[in-house]
């Protein structure tokens, strides 16, 4: 299996498809984890493949395999593809993206610049970093409807970008 890196183009992003992937929709249980949140510094390469709905079947994909539950078509498709990396809909958060780096990457210090081409500028932004409840409204948890390909699908504008409340200091 190819080297494969995930990274949110959103910071919801992360919490999102870890709240998804582990199914935790219970606001206590998500408010007992916590994560090192991590920032990096990306120049995209020129020739990143930028793929949405509107987008996705001239790429060789389906706009429902984009965000499908089972990973299978779209892993096969990615292994089909020559460029560095795509930009393509977020499953767990609609409205974002998600962006996807083939091949190996080194982490180096966030202000350092770039010896070579896996270099990727990263650092934490906390040690423990908590999971904000309000982002399980948000969520599109497997086996629910993707609220972007359903907007797209009916030709209606794009959902909204994301956004949580906070309570009151």
């Amino acid at each position: 299996m190819a080297v494969v890196q995930y990274w949110s183009m959103h910071p919801l992003g992360p919490w999102a498809e870890h709240l998804r992937y582990h199914d935790v929709r219970d606001p206590v249980e998500a408010r007992e984890l916590y994560a090192r949140p991590r920032v990096s510094r990306l120049d995209l390469p020129v020739d990143i493949l930028h793929v949405d709905f509107d987008t996705a079947a001239a790429h060789g994909i389906s706009a429902d395999d984009l965000v499908d539950d089972d990973w299978a078509a779209c892993q096969d498709w990615a292994a089909t593809l020559t460029v560095p990396g795509i930009l393509v809909p977020s499953a767990a958060l609609p409205g974002t993206e998600s962006l996807v780096l083939f091949g190996p990457m080194a982490r180096v210090p966030y202000g350092a610049e770039p010896i070579g081409p896996i270099d990727l500028p990263c650092d934490a932004t906390a040690d423990m970093g908590a999971v904000t409840p309000d982002l399980l409204r948000l969520v599109r948890w497997r086996g629910s409807t993707h609220l972007g390909l359903k907007a797209w699908r009916a030709g209606g504008p794009p959902v909204p970008t994301p956004a949580v409340s906070y309570p009151a200091p």
